[in-house]
Parts: structure tokens; sequence; C-alpha cells
């Protein structure tokens, strides 16, 4: 029995009266693979990272999602989590092969190899890579009883340990804070009613 197989594709069918293109598929006006110069699709462009591997020696790399998603075995979601234009709450996400960290301005890939972390001119992300760089240098002969992604996991937690205490309040901003929240609260409560009876 044969099969039966659609026409092949006429260009000249690409656009109907006056010139409009038909709806396609891909949301481009195109079949397939051809497609308007300059336009890319979202998310898949490659971005500036910094590679920290276990000798505290960086690099500079431009890499996708799909390339890091395939290398650490971490899905798009796990990802969304170091995107900088989002905002998510402090996150630590232990997978097979990587710990996706999130926190504050620290947000990296941790492997057992190597930290995975955008590029970025952020203070906090330009001293996690000079000072982790730092110590895995230092004590490359010692001997370590943790494994290298518990130190680079340790600089994290403890880089944001050290910013949050840097955000906390003095005690003359915290009295006055409670003073204006005491003022708000009196005037935003509504008067006492009386209850009426029936």
């Amino acid at each position: 029995m044969e099969e039966i197989r659609p026409p092949p594709f006429d260009q000249s069918e690409a656009t109907l009266f006056h010139g409009t293109r038909r709806f396609q598929p891909d949301g481009n006006g195109t079949r397939g693979g051809a497609r308007i110069q300059g336009l890319k699709k979202r998310g898949h462009g490659s971005r500036s990272w910094i590679k920290i591997d276990k000798n505290g020696v960086a690099k500079v790399l431009e890499l996708d999602k799909a390339t890091i998603m395939r290398h650490c075995s971490l899905p798009a979601r796990d990802l969304r989590l170091l995107d900088p234009l989002f905002i998510y709450p402090s996150t630590i996400l232990g997978r097979e092969k990587a710990i996706v960290v999130s926190l504050e301005q620290i947000r990296c890939i941790i492997t057992a190899e190597e930290v995975i972390l955008m590029n970025s001119l952020d203070a906090c992300v330009v001293q996690y890579k000079s000072e982790l760089s730092r110590r895995l240098q230092s004590n490359k002969d010692q001997s370590d009883d943790l494994p290298f992604e518990f130190r680079a996991l340790e600089l994290a937690l403890e880089l944001t340990c050290m910013s949050l205490d840097a955000q906390e309040l003095n005690p003359d901003q915290e009295d006055t804070l409670l003073a204006h929240q005491d003022c708000s609260d009196t005037f935003s409560t509504p008067p006492p009613t009386s209850p009426t009876s029936y």
C-alpha cells in the first residue's frame, strides 16, 4: 500500500493577495528553517559566565542555556533561578550532578569540578570569585576534609551572611522606624464603632 504525502511546498504560495504572508506554525511567517534576519528566539542567546575550577583558575566563557543544562544535567526551571531579571526567594537546590545556589547577589551552579556563575560587576560576585580563587589556590597543597562543592557553597553562604549583617539596622534607625510605624498605625486604624442593637 502506498503512503499518501502532501505535495511539496511551493514558494509562490508564500504570499497571498497584496503581498501578505500566510500564517505559518513557527510564528515568523516562514515555513521550516527560513528565518527573518536579525530575529532570534528568546532565551537562547549566549551569556557571559565565569568558570572557576578546583585549582582556583577563573575563566570567562560565553555559554548558552542549553549547553549549561546539558553539562550540569539541569532542567530549565533551575536556570531561571540564576537569571538576574527575576527575583526569587533564596534557594539552594541539590541535584544529581550540581548544586544550584541563588542567595541574594550570589547565584551560581556548583559541580564536583567547577563553579559556574554569571559574569557581573556586582561587588558580591567579584568578591566571591576572587575569594574562592584565593582559597582554592592557597589550600592546593594542604589536604582539606571538605570536598570542593562544600567549600564553594560555604563561601557563598559566608558572603551572603556578611552582606545581610552589613544591612542590619543600627539601634537609632530601628527606634525611628518603630516610631514611624506606631504613627502610621494610629492614623490608619478606623475609629471604634458602637455596636447597634436590633
